[in-house]
């Protein structure tokens, strides 16, 4: 499987790989390896992420409970996988500019 690459918003180059751009965070920016520039996913798209996960999570655990059986609490695994690519890999780049130094 090729490793899947994501447009840097300064040079616009395919060059942040999926692994840094998923735990990028304004505090903890993601590096372009191209321009040395830094970018992030603003917050909003995770925690929009960690929504659908949760309730996701929740209807497994009712399926489970009303089933009785504990096998469909694996579903959450593929679950997160589905709320990660579809809320933090499709969500734009931010373009992080370096503080300003008096």
């Amino acid at each position: 499987m090729a490793k899947k690459f994501y447009e840097c918003p300064h040079c616009h180059k395919e060059a942040v790989s999926s692994y840094q751009k998923i735990f990028s965070v304004s505090f903890s920016p993601a590096y372009c390896p191209q321009c040395r520039k830094q970018s992030y996913v603003p917050i909003i798209h995770g925690l929009t992420m960690l929504t659908a996960w949760m309730i996701m999570t929740w209807i497994f655990i009712g399926l489970a409970i009303m089933a009785g059986m504990s096998f469909f609490l694996l579903g959450t695994f593929p679950a997160l996988i589905v709320c990660i690519d579809r809320y933090l890999l499709n969500a734009p780049l931010v373009a992080r500019d370096p503080p300003i130094k008096n």
